[in-house]
């Protein structure tokens, strides 16, 4: 069915172009007159200016993210040093933690991302039913835990005794296990540590903006250390308005709205509903967002950075990007064991 809306739109624009093309030459050479595209365009190009909000100065994006890897030996560009002279660089960042050596989003994960030497972490933001910020990836417990349960329907003193090495292959290792770690208490950590950080925001409901910003009013380091980030341009565009200096970036893999995963060779996944009628809406949505995403989101949000799925990444992503001043980033799927620290041009791995 994807296939099939796909060829509708692209149908269905094509038509718009010829037509648009047409009225142009008409109005231009026998009506000579300014044909109303150029007013429209016009329009919609004044109203992009006052929606959008602007990604922080370049000092501030490289202060976060380090000098940019295609910048490297050459001096067009300068960041702050780690206090020997050398510049820092985000080649390396430890995804949930690292969650192999330690169960993913945990207090110990993130501690022994900083003992084996790994300068950022990504962690997963999500409220559970009484609205208090914690670190976990799932809608559900029931992957790390073994419980039932979503978090939205739990309060926080339901979730902070469970054990979340209930499916860690070396779950033998944590005798006594491991809790679900607060968001603060990770944030404090990570500060302490001087680790930059991506929060991957997993959280729908709008009251999460507010956590977001508090956690920036409480602690002003964040604007230096922290990457803002969702496959939700909405939150992170809502983030930014009431906060421009805050470091941000998109998530994004193919069929996001309209399948529950994506692998490269494999292709799609099951399809996130079952009505038909929701997996068609889902299935134009895919072809929108992924249509406007490089042409106007992006622009609106302010973004620095984008978060791709490693099996779409090629030099030509890479380079369209690099021209809007934008970052590439690549994440793996949850079931690679590991990635091995690789920087090319403006590419940066997620290590797992």
């Amino acid at each position: 069915m994807h296939g099939t809306v796909e060829l509708i739109l692209n149908s269905a624009l094509l038509w718009i172009f010829l037509e648009a093309t047409w009225t142009v030459l008409v109005s231009i050479l026998y009506s000579f007159h300014i044909p109303w595209i150029v007013w429209g365009s016009l329009i919609i190009l004044i109203g992009l200016k006052l929606v959008r909000v602007p990604p922080p100065h370049a000092s501030i994006v490289n202060e976060v993210l380090g000098v940019n890897p295609f910048f490297i030996g050459k001096e067009t560009q300068t960041t702050d040093n780690q206090g020997d002279g050398e510049r820092y660089c985000m080649c390396v960042i430890a995804h949930r933690g690292g969650g192999y050596d330690y169960p993913e989003n945990s207090l110990s994960a993130f501690q022994n991302s900083k003992d084996k030497g790994c300068t950022a972490v990504e962690l997963d933001l999500v409220l559970t039913k009484d609205n208090i910020p914690i670190v976990l990836h799932d809608p559900s417990i029931e992957r790390v835990t073994g419980q039932k349960g979503f978090v939205s329907e739990l309060t926080w003193d339901q979730l902070k005794e469970l054990d979340i090495t209930h499916n860690h292959p070396l779950r033998h290792k944590f005798p006594e296990g491991e809790k679900i770690p607060l968001f603060n208490d990770v944030l404090q950590m990570c500060m302490n540590n001087d680790q930059r950080v991506i929060i991957d925001i997993k959280e729908t409901r709008l009251d999460v903006i507010q956590v977001i910003l508090d956690a920036y009013k409480e602690n002003p380091k964040l604007f230096k250390r922290v990457i803002v980030s969702s496959f939700n341009p909405i939150i992170v565009y809502l983030i930014r308005r009431k906060e421009p200096r805050i470091v941000s970036s998109l998530a994004w893999r193919p069929y996001y709205f309209s399948r529950e995963s994506y692998l490269g060779l494999d292709g799609p996944g099951p399809a996130r509903y079952v009505n038909p009628f929701k997996h068609l809406a889902a299935c134009i949505m895919d072809n929108l967002y992924e249509w406007a995403l490089p042409r106007f989101i992006y622009y609106i949000v302010g973004i620095s950075a984008i978060l791709l799925y490693k099996d779409i990444i090629n030099l030509r992503v890479i380079e369209q990007w690099h021209n809007r001043g934008i970052r590439v980033m690549a994440w793996t799927q949850r079931k690679c064991r590991s990635t091995e620290c690789i920087t090319f041009d403006t590419l940066v791995f997620i290590k797992r």
